[in-house]
This record gives structure tokens, C-alpha cells and sequence, in this order.
């Protein structure tokens, strides 16, 4: 027997189909909006540690900026000391004693200002960068890793003309006047051994060739402060750019 299809129940089953297929293209829709959303949350959250991460680094680096102009404005200023003795020297006796002092703190480990790039690192290498969406935090950000690499580059050229200072010294100064303090592993410092000290070699173009030499050191050290000084402004600026961009106290 043949079985007839009422025209209503065809057509409700239509829209039911419809309706289905509108549902589950919504179901899937917004499972990928969601999907989208809690992405944009997690990188958006990423994107904030990164900043709050790399405002340390900056704080960071603030503190050795100034803890190293110091110490090195102190270094040009005795290196100004000797260069002066050299070109003024008159005797072994009234010259020489004051050279031993003050030349033992021109030629001591370099004072260098490291920036951190913990921070810099992963924001290069990690894809960290992508992550930054405002403009004007990038450019701080770059703008200040360039700064960085000034101060290191000038570094070079520190320990080069600190390297040419100590091959002179070796020449002209008797290192055994700065026994060695057991203890704190740093030249001692015997004052009545200093009072007697003599140079090596009283030859005066020597002794001004070595006060060039520590001429010359000291312009180096002054541009050197010069990088430092303009690092530390960048650094602030960049705490401030981030802290204002992103709303951070």
C-alpha cells in the first residue's frame, strides 16, 4: 500500500533540519570566538608580564648605571692625577710616590655597567615581541635596547685602552710594592713602602708617554660616562612609557 507524506510534516522536518544546522554552525562559531577570547586573554596577559618583567630589567640597570659613573668618574679624575704628575714631573723623590699611589686605582678591574637582558632576550628570541601590541612601547623598548649596546660597544674600547695603561705600567712601575692582601685578594697597601717607591726608568719622554697614555684612557672613560649617563635617562624614560601605557603604579 502506498503511503502518502502530509506536506506539513515534510516542511517541520525542513526547519528542523535548519534549525539544527543553525545551531550547531553557532555552537561552532562560538566555541571559536571563545577559543579566540581566552587566546587574546592569555597573550594579553603574557604581553603584561613581559612589560612588568622588563621594567625591573630597567630598574635594574639604573642602579648600575649609577653606581658606575661613580666609580668611574673617580677613575678620571685619578687618571687626570697621574697624566698630570707625568707632565710635571720634576724628581724620583717628590714625583715618584704620588705616582705609585694613585696609578694602582687607574689600572684595577674595569667598573663596566652590564645591562640585564634577561627580558630583551626572550622578547628577541621567544616571540615575545609579537606579543607588544602598543606602538609606543616597542619603540621605547628598541630604542633602549640600541642605547644598551652603545654602553657595551664602548666597553671595547674601555678595556683596550685599560690593557694599553697596564702593559705601560709593567714598564715603568716595580709591582712589588703592591704586595698582595691575602684575605681580601687585592694589592695591599703599605704606606712607608710607597714613601721610597721608585720608577723603573726616569727617562721624561717615557714618563710623559705614559701620562699620554693615561690621557688618552681618561677621554675614553669620559665618553664612556657620556653613554652611561644617556642610558640611564633612556632607562627612565622607558619605566615611564611602559608604567603610563599600561597603567602600572
Amino acid at each position: 500500500m502506498e503511503v502518502h507524506h502530509h506536506p506539513d510534516i515534510r516542511r517541520k522536518d525542513l526547519k528542523e533540519y535548519i534549525l539544527e544546522g543553525v545551531m550547531i554552525f553557532m555552537a561552532v562559531t562560538m566555541g571559536f570566538f571563545g577559543e579566540k577570547f581566552r587566546e587574546d586573554l592569555m597573550e594579553h596577559s603574557k604581553e603584561k608580564e613581559y612589560i612588568v618583567s622588563m621594567i625591573e630589567d630597567a630598574q635594574t640597570d639604573i642602579l648600575s648605571f649609577e653606581k658606575n659613573i661613580i666609580l668611574n668618574k673617580l677613575r678620571v679624575l685619578r687618571l687626570d692625577t697621574i697624566s698630570n704628575l707625568c707632565f710635571n714631573y720634576a724628581s724620583p723623590e717628590k714625583n715618584d710616590p704620588s705616582m705609585y699611589d694613585v696609578v694602582r686605582y687607574c689600572i684595577k678591574y674595569p667598573d663596566f655597567a652590564i645591562p640585564v637582558e634577561r627580558t630583551m632576550f626572550q622578547l628577541k628570541n621567544a616571540g615575545g615581541m609579537r606579543l607588544i601590541q602598543n606602538k609606543d612601547a616597542i619603540d621605547s623598548i628598541i630604542f633602549y635596547d640600541e642605547m644598551a649596546k652603545k654602553v657595551v660597544n664602548q666597553q671595547d674600547y674601555y678595556e683596550l685602552h685599560l690593557r694599553v695603561l697596564l702593559e705601560a705600567t709593567e714598564e715603568l712601575f716595580n709591582l712589588k710594592c703592591f704586595p698582595l692582601n691575602h684575605k681580601t685578594l687585592r694589592w695591599a697597601v703599605d704606606t712607608k713602602a710607597l714613601a721610597s717607591a721608585r720608577l723603573m726608568d726616569h727617562d721624561k719622554n717615557k714618563i710623559i708617554t705614559f701620562g699620554n697614555k693615561a690621557k688618552i684612557f681618561q677621554g675614553i672613560l669620559i665618553f664612556y660616562l657620556v653613554r652611561l649617563e644617556e642610558a640611564k635617562k633612556h632607562a627612565t624614560n622607558l619605566i615611564g612609557t611602559l608604567k603610563r601605557e599600561y597603567d602600572i603604579k
